[in-house]
């Protein structure tokens, strides 16, 4: 299985497991219609969250540099935001917001710290 494939399962796995913490947590005001619901607000979230740190980055490096150590957390709240927006998940309320964000993306950080093979371990030497 390629790398890139086993760590967007890995990522979608890391999302699912946010998503219900936040709605366990949340309760009400973090919710979703059903399990099909869940399903497909967890493939959205997953999808949005795979394609836009590239563009978040992108604008990043050429207008702000200084905070590029953030796209993550600025890539979950999009994510998470376009995500609501969609029929099948519900989150109201200011502290839901900015917890359900804080917890899908630390949740998203350990996967970037756990090693294993879908991460590049190689290092290549440098010639002299």
């Amino acid at each position: 299985m390629p790398k890139f494939l086993m760590a967007w399962i890995l990522g979608l796995a890391g999302a699912a497991i946010g998503l219900l913490l936040c709605s366990l947590i949340f309760g009400d005001n973090f919710k979703f219609s059903s399990v099909g619901g869940f399903v497909l607000a967890l493939v959205i979230f997953a999808i949005l969250s795979a394609v836009i740190p590239y563009f978040i980055l992108k604008a990043l490096v050429r207008h702000a540099g200084s905070i590029v150590a953030l796209t993550g957390l600025f890539s979950t709240f999009i994510a998470l935001f376009f995500t609501a927006l969609t029929p099948w998940m519900n989150v109201s309320g200011f502290w839901p917001w900015v917890g359900s964000v804080l917890i899908i993306w630390v949740l998203g950080m350990f996967i970037w710290v756990i090693p294993g093979p879908w991460r590049n371990s190689r290092r290549e030497r440098a010639v002299a």
